[in-house]
């Protein structure tokens, strides 16, 4: 989604907003980061990043639900919630309950993006690793769609798999 195209989502939450405070409504269900947030989504993964800059008292909503596709219920908020810790930490500790959520895994839900500063999940690729893969992924690419399907067509037959 390009810039102008986030920002015209923008504006558009605003005149929402304006119209619901017109008839006494103060607060949307969806709050705008959440929206902003969730115009990039993929079926099956989640990027990460897109919530990094939601703030503190947004962010649980924000992840939920561009993660699980839903809203936090209040007695999951109410157990993550730990005004004690500065805001980093408590993101840190939002990312790993749900990167290690049962909910995720049962949904084959890929997070990409997530930066986990404890090192309990961080794989460090060297140089030359990450050189390859981009070599690899470019050669890929130009290689036309009919050879794909022939040579995976191929290697079907002769390991006797089923297309």
């Amino acid at each position: 989604m390009t810039p102008k195209e986030r920002n015209i989502y923008s504006e558009l939450y605003d005149i929402c907003f304006d119209n619901l405070k017109a008839y006494g409504i103060e607060e949307m269900t969806t709050k705008k980061e959440t929206l902003l947030a969730s115009l990039d989504l993929m079926p099956d993964t989640t990027d990460i990043s897109l919530v990094y800059d939601v703030p503190r008292n947004d962010f649980v909503q924000a992840l939920f639900y561009i993660t699980f596709d839903r809203w936090a219920q209040s007695e999951e908020i109410q157990k993550i919630k730990d005004d004690s810790l500065p805001e980093r930490d408590f993101k840190g500790k939002v990312l790993r309950m749900v990167y290690e959520s049962n909910e995720r895994r049962i949904n084959n839900k890929v997070i990409t993006n997530f930066i986990d500063y404890s090192g309990q999940y961080s794989v460090k690729v060297g140089k030359l690793k990450r050189r390859i893969r981009i070599t690899k992924t470019k050669i890929v690419a130009r290689i036309p769609l009919k050879w794909k399907v022939a040579i995976k067509g191929f290697i079907n037959r002769l390991f006797g798999r089923k297309q």
